[in-house]
């Protein structure tokens, strides 16, 4: 009943707008309290492509965090051109001398998977807003994170207004593609030897999920409140069957999911319905990101790629782009 309690709290903090835009502006969230005294105007970010929504909003990240791609300053195209500054890059640990020089109003933390520990030596630094209470790591879904940027950095009406932009968007491939409407789908991908399945509650999912089609009852039976990830055997390989299949690869692991030993006994594989998303290409850059500015790109990449997965023919060449 607690948990339900502060999940619903965290809900109802992100979707009603009430005195978000006046400070002192207090947040809740899983490591317990930040006040924010003032609008914050230098932000930093240690979260995986959080300086999106902070660019989108028109602001400028002090620091953004390398997780894939060779883009300069670890920025995919559709963000190039709003980047003014040249922003820290974080890669691999947190380096805190390296985010303490850039001297941060506040850090943004709500998609950064960040220790108890990391968040205390974070706070030295500056207020630290981290996930709200209630949400798994990296569960917060993508208007979710805008919101939440949003309403940190002094513009959630801007955010909020976005967010209906892609909304609209969104609505409208589901509107035009009725023949979406009960097809299934799985997100996968091949990771050190072992095959992962993204869970229901993923944020890529549900996105995937708003554009029409449906979860794999398979998937969401292994799915859990708080958990984007669930790792499988081979021999539960099965699970992943679906009307569409989305494997999110590397170049060495499409070939090792090519290879795997019951792959071929999958209809999504016998019938050419699966989308192979390299970690290379706008499909998979943009749809991960999640952002205010990265979700329109993933559109338009993924309608005509589920367009040709879906389409019946098997003899259809499912591009990747």
């Amino acid at each position: 009943m607690k948990k339900n309690i502060a999940i619903l709290g965290a809900f109802l903090a992100l979707a009603v707008p009430t005195f978000a835009q006046t400070y002192p502006l207090t947040i809740d969230h899983k490591f317990g309290t930040t006040v924010l005294e003032a609008q914050p105007k230098q932000i930093a970010t240690v979260d995986y492509a959080g300086h999106d929504n902070i660019l989108a909003l028109g602001e400028q990240p002090l620091t953004t965090r390398l997780w894939f791609g060779n883009y300069p300053n670890a920025v995919w195209p559709w963000a190039q051109d709003l980047l003014s500054i040249e922003p820290e890059v974080l890669s691999g640990q947190l380096n805190f001398e390296q985010i303490a020089k850039t001297n941060p109003d506040v850090i943004m933390a709500i998609r950064s998977g960040i220790s108890a520990e990391e968040y205390e030596k974070l706070s030295e630094i500056a207020p630290v807003v981290a996930v709200p209470p209630g949400y798994g790591d990296y569960e917060l879904q993508w208007h979710e994170q805008a919101q939440l940027a949003g309403r940190v950095l002094g513009k959630e009406d801007e955010a909020l207004a976005k967010i209906d932009e892609i909304r609209a968007k969104i609505k409208s491939v589901s509107a035009s593609h009725p023949e979406w409407a009960g097809k299934t789908f799985a997100m996968a991908t091949y990771w050190n030897g072992s095959v992962g399945v993204y869970s229901a509650y993923d944020s890529s999912v549900k996105f995937i999920e708003g554009l029409g089609l449906t979860v794999a009852p398979s998937v969401q039976n292994i799915s859990k409140k708080g958990e984007f990830y669930v790792t499988i055997s081979e021999e539960e390989l099965p699970i992943l069957d679906a009307d569409v299949l989305f494997w999110f690869t590397t170049p060495e692991s499409e070939e090792q999911i090519k290879n795997l030993p019951l792959r071929p006994t999958l209809k999504a594989a016998q019938e050419g319905r699966e989308i192979m998303m390299s970690t290379n290409s706008i499909t998979n850059g943009a749809l991960s990101h999640g952002s205010l500015i990265s979700l329109d790109a993933a559109i338009d990449a993924l309608v005509p790629q589920i367009e040709a997965a879906i389409d019946g023919d098997p003899a259809t060449i499912v591009l990747s782009k």
